[in-house]
């Protein structure tokens, strides 16, 4: 087998890749990374009344029911693929959260005597209907369908408002500023990249002591490298892949596709002079410095420029909403009530 082939046959082996400090994993539950409108407009609970449904929450007295929250929760649920126990917990929570800014959003369009027409109303919600947000049936949409089209169409105008009072689309400047500062998202050909790693291995069928010694020992490397000036050095003394280690860890230069694709992915994601995370395997633990990289082009700023735009006003709209949700909030009166089996919360 030829040295490129051993490589990429011991990489292939590394494939389950985690996170490398402690709180990385935690950190992302309960960030869904959801936009506001997919928060506060895009998802409509829909459940009927039902006077045995437990109010969980009034906002300035009016009631989110542990219904409207377990259905925005299973649709959130759906949209994130959360699959785990802590993951569900996380969406509930901020189902919770969302359905009270929700709340709080809906309650000041209709102080700004925010209207839609009614027209307007039925048609949205026939093409939410149609789209799959729920089952088409003959003729008009139900009550409750049209009444949770029309907060969130009431939502959406009185944010579009705001938006155009504070001017959130960006300057030309800013476009360019932005394509400046982030030309590594803008490859169009990523040439080749030279890498180089740190291996710790594991033996056949290893104990769990074993494991928990290769990954403690990788974890001390990986802080180690972060700090070392010479990874080369370090990759000699330490590493447990003699024939990479003997050259200061260094694995050759490779162009996508060459690696098996999660190793793909992460050395061409990762700037130059930076590590990747550390990659998990039946056969131990490895993390990759990327230590050049040669013949990538960029797409003119004129190609990507309507994407910048884009990106800038969604960041724009996120901190405006953010922005007029921390006021809301403040002169806010929010009860969450005692559920069975949990201590009562509140806050206002």
């Amino acid at each position: 087998m030829s040295r490129c082939r051993r490589i990429v046959a011991a990489l292939a082996a590394l494939v389950l890749v985690f996170a490398t400090e402690p709180g990385v994993r935690a950190q992302t539950l309960g960030q869904t990374n959801l936009g506001w409108q997919q928060r506060f407009l895009g998802i409509i609970p829909l459940v009927k009344p039902d006077p045995k449904d437990p109010v969980v929450v009034t906002v300035n007295g009016t009631s989110i029911t542990a219904g409207e929250i377990s259905d925005y929760a299973k649709t959130e649920g759906q949209m994130i693929n959360a699959t785990s126990t802590q993951e569900t917990r996380a969406v509930w929570k901020d189902a919770t959260e969302n359905l009270i800014n929700r709340a709080l959003l809906l309650q000041e369009a209709e102080r700004r005597k925010v209207t839609i027409p009614a027209g307007e109303v039925a048609q949205r919600a026939r093409d939410y209907q149609v789209s799959g947000g729920e089952p088409s049936v003959p003729g008009a949409p139900d009550p409750q369908l049209l009444e949770g089209v029309r907060d969130s169409m009431l939502i959406e105008k009185m944010l579009d408002q705001e938006f155009s009072a504070h001017h959130v689309q960006p300057s030309e400047a800013q476009i360019k500023q932005y394509y400046d500062q982030h030309t590594d998202l803008f490859v169009k050909d990523p040439g080749e990249v030279r890498i180089a790693h740190i291996a710790v291995k594991l033996p056949s069928n290893p104990t769990a002591a074993q494991k928990k010694a290769a990954e403690q020992k990788i974890m001390k490397l990986y802080a180690e490298a972060q700090k070392a000036r010479d990874f080369a050095a370090l990759a000699k003394k330490e590493s447990e892949d003699p024939e990479s280690a003997a050259k200061g860890g260094d694995l050759g230069t490779f162009r996508p596709g060459q690696l098996p694709p999660v190793v793909d992915k992460l050395v061409f994601s990762t700037p130059v002079g930076h590590t990747t995370q550390v990659i998990e395997s039946n056969i131990g633990y490895s993390f990759i410095k990327v230590l050049s990289r040669q013949g990538e082009t960029y797409a003119p700023l004129g190609e990507v420029k309507a994407k910048i735009a884009m990106t800038l006003l969604d960041y724009s709209e996120e901190d405006l909403v953010k922005t007029l949700l921390g006021k809301l909030q403040k002169s806010a009166k929010i009860d969450f009530k005692p559920v069975p089996g949990e201590k009562k919360e509140q806050s206002s």
